[in-house]
């Protein structure tokens, strides 16, 4: 039976475990709010779809941390960090434009998390990368790299699906592909936070 409510910690949990019934509380309880909002500043529904899933994101990734505190309502987080993504999509799409409409009040109380925000916007960009530093690796290594961090498969099947001779062979030739992709990522300039 599916629990009808949840508090603020049950759904950061719920959501941090990759709780399906959190997440579809979650969209109950905030998506339709969301929506109206950014419709109400015009975006389109498309638009509101990718900021409440990223939103859901950032906090998926805050939630796993031990070390996160909530210090606020989940709603009041969950919409600070839909808006501050919003303002920023609408900066990318009209970079002379100003979007930041919210009040010195409004400022403040959100301003505590433009560094989660942040944080996120930096990771999805070192994604980016390594995307593209992944489609300029070339065959066979963007499959091979492909099987073994995304496919999880081990050494052997890779062996197998490559046709190498062992699986050290194919473990000296991940590394070989490993090493190339660090090269192609770290040369378009990408800096990595210690």
């Amino acid at each position: 039976m599916t629990k009808v409510f949840y508090t603020d910690t049950e759904l950061l949990e719920g959501l941090a475990s990759g709780d399906r019934n959190a997440v579809v509380t979650l969209y109950k309880l905030y998506h339709s709010v969301l929506t109206k909002w950014i419709l109400s500043r015009g975006g389109l529904e498309s638009d509101a779809e990718d900021v409440f899933q990223e939103a859901l994101v950032v906090i998926f990734e805050k939630a796993k941390s031990p070390e996160f505190c909530l210090t606020c309502k989940l709603s009041t987080y969950l919409f600070a960090i839909s808006k501050r993504l919003w303002f920023k999509k609408m900066e990318k799409a009209a970079p002379y434009r100003s979007f930041n409409e919210e009040s010195e009040e409004d400022e403040s109380r959100f301003g505590a998390y433009e560094e989660d925000l942040d944080i996120h916007l930096e990771k999805e960009e070192q994604f980016e990368q390594l995307g593209k530093a992944m489609e300029q690796l070339g065959e066979p290594c963007k499959s091979l790299l492909h099987s073994f961090y995304v496919d999880g498969k081990n050494m052997q099947e890779i062996a197998v699906q490559f046709h190498y001779t062992n699986a050290e062979n194919a473990k000296t030739q991940k590394y070989k592909c490993l090493t190339r992709l660090k090269k192609i990522y770290f040369s378009a300039g990408i800096k990595v936070k210690n």
